[in-house]
């Protein structure tokens, strides 16, 4: 019998291993014969499926799976399986199996592994601790994500659409981990996105109910040495020192993240955001995918070059988007909208003094080589960007409400743009470092409409009029509302009009620097903004716009 066959009967078991297969729990030793396989586990995989993996022995050439349904009696029914892992199928709910695994090749058999029980459980919904085998969830059970949850050690999380998940608001920092070397393939639709929120009831739910989504990947940022992801010391993991830029991470598509992020610092710049990226490469898809009242920041970038589109940021307790260390991904289509600052969750941190619709930063912290001009330098595309502020509705913080703040050494390339209705300016480009880099013409911020901004440029920086004399920035005299259709929560309309309906593409950026783009190019239409005036709500649907 052919391995692949041999596989086959394994993954299609009714119930019974090879019923009636039962092997001697007696070795034939020779003294050459493989050490007992180490490191068994148990990983469900669907709702009457489990994936049992070993670690592998030297020597050995095959292994035999043993099952029994009740422990001592072994070696109930066997199996050969070619490989360290096999995954048993039809297994009856609530009921326990147990197994263990030898490893044989032609000197003999080895001792058996240790026993590993499984009971398949069809409402189990609890993640929690280390997920380190694959693993697939099921859409008709309902998920609650309690304390520090990591995807680790090569697995897969894979989440169907529809499917619901809840960060337990009673455990602080509840939080899902996807970690360097693993994935996540959470593919909604936008009849069916995939939710993670609060454990909370509607209308009782507020920013900070639970951690949010980290993902650690492999891609290159500009610090060096051991560099941490934020968060509680020994929960928080290295991202530093990673090689490949084009690492792929998995899928976020039509996926919603609310009342997310964690203060784990007191203040003192330690959170989790609502999507928190580290050094995740191109190789990860992100698109279709809504951070709706986060604590801090809702998207964050440190290094890598993930692309992305059709992003929306919804009341941000912090940051709409913020990038750091390298990060050189192209994002496209994006909404930020601001109309409150939402309170956060007792115990779980404070309102943000200095919130921003971007915050882009170069190399700032330990392990900056170059100081701020450490490279890569940070060099991301954003096209297409929607990013409106409260205006008059909040008290002005004491050191942000700005619709762009771009500083550290940062480059990067923007077009298409809207920020509008920021009460302390629209763009504020800062600091020599920055500066030498728009001379050096590798920061281009260009076609941006600015409409009911306190100031369109921050005073004592680098922007003036001449400055950008040449990039197509054009000043709408009136409100907000003469450029986009409705501003108006609960009926929201980020469509263009008047004035941002053409001119949007007046200035070209590098053509280098727009293709690859999810099989095509960053295009760059003739309106200012997220959304074709001509095309459909690509943000509709899959959306919500709620405050608790």
């Amino acid at each position: 019998m052919s391995l692949l066959m041999r596989r086959l009967g394994v993954l299609g078991l009714a119930g019974t291993i090879a019923a009636g297969a039962a092997c001697s729990d007696s070795t034939t030793a020779s003294g050459n014969e493989p050490a007992a396989p180490a490191a068994l586990q148990a990983c469900q995989v669907t709702r009457n499926s489990v994936r049992i993996e070993w670690a592998r022995s030297a020597a050995a050439t095959a292994y035999t799976l043993e099952r029994a349904d009740v422990q001592p009696n072994f070696p109930g029914t066997a199996t050969e399986v070619p490989d360290t892992f096999a995954v048993v199928a039809s297994l009856t709910d609530n009921v326990v199996s147990y197994f263990r695994v030898k490893a044989s090749n032609t000197d003999g058999t080895s001792d058996a592994s240790s026993v590993v029980a499984f009971t398949a459980k069809a409402a189990e919904g609890v993640l929690q601790g280390d997920i380190t085998c694959s693993r697939t969830l099921m859409k008709d059970t309902a998920y609650t994500i309690r304390g520090y949850t990591k995807v680790k050690n090569g697995a897969v999380l894979t989440i169907p659409a529809g499917t619901t998940l809840k960060g337990d608001a009673a455990v602080a920092g509840s939080s899902l981990w996807i970690l360097r070397g693993s994935r996540i393939q959470a593919n909604g639709t936008s009849a069916e996105p995939i939710v993670f929120t609060s454990s909370k009831a509607a209308g009782t739910r507020a920013p900070g109910d639970w951690g949010g989504i980290i993902i650690v990947g492999n891609g290159i940022i500009n610090r060096s040495g051991t560099i941490l992801t934020e968060g509680p010391a020994g929960t928080n993991e290295q991202y530093s020192a990673g090689t490949s830029n084009t690492d792929n991470s998995g899928t976020l598509r039509y996926v919603r993240i609310e009342f997310a992020g964690y203060d784990v610092s007191g203040g003192a710049g330690q959170e989790l955001n609502s999507l928190s990226m580290y050094a995740v490469g191109s190789g990860t898809t992100l698109e279709y995918v809504e951070a709706l009242a986060g604590l801090d920041d809702s998207f964050e970038w440190w290094g890598g070059a993930v692309d992305g589109r059709y992003l929306v940021s919804y009341e941000s307790g912090d940051d709409h988007f913020d990038w750091t260390e390298g990060f050189r991904g192209r994002v496209q289509f994006l909404i930020g909208f601001q109309s409150a600052r939402l309170a956060p969750a007792p115990g779980r941190g404070t309102i943000s003094t200095d919130p921003e619709g971007f915050e882009g930063d170069g190399c700032a912290g330990t392990g900056c080589a170059s100081g701020e001009a450490s490279t890569p330098y940070s060099q991301p595309v954003f096209a297409n960007y929607t990013i409106v502020g409260p205006g008059t509705a909040t008290a002005l913080t004491s050191g942000g409400d700005n619709g762009a703040v771009i500083r550290r050494g940062t480059t990067g390339y923007f077009t298409g743009g809207i920020l509008a209705r920021w009460q302390r300016s629209g763009l504020s480009v800062r600091d020599t470092s920055t500066a030498n880099r728009v001379a050096a013409d590798s920061l281009i911020i260009a076609n941006l409409m600015l409409a009911e901004n306190t100031k369109n440029y921050l005073e004592n920086t680098v922007d003036t009029v001449t400055t950008y004399a040449t990039r197509n920035h054009v000043k709408e005299a009136g409100a907000a509302t003469t450029i986009l259709t409705s501003l108006t929560p609960g009926a929201l309309d980020f469509t263009p009009i008047g004035n941002a309906i053409t001119g949007g593409n007046t200035v070209t950026l590098p053509a280098s620097k727009l293709a690859g783009f999810f099989g095509g190019t960053v295009t760059q239409p003739a309106y200012f903004g997220a959304v074709d005036p001509a095309g459909p709500q690509w943000y509709s649907g899959w959306t919500l716009y709620a405050v608790n």
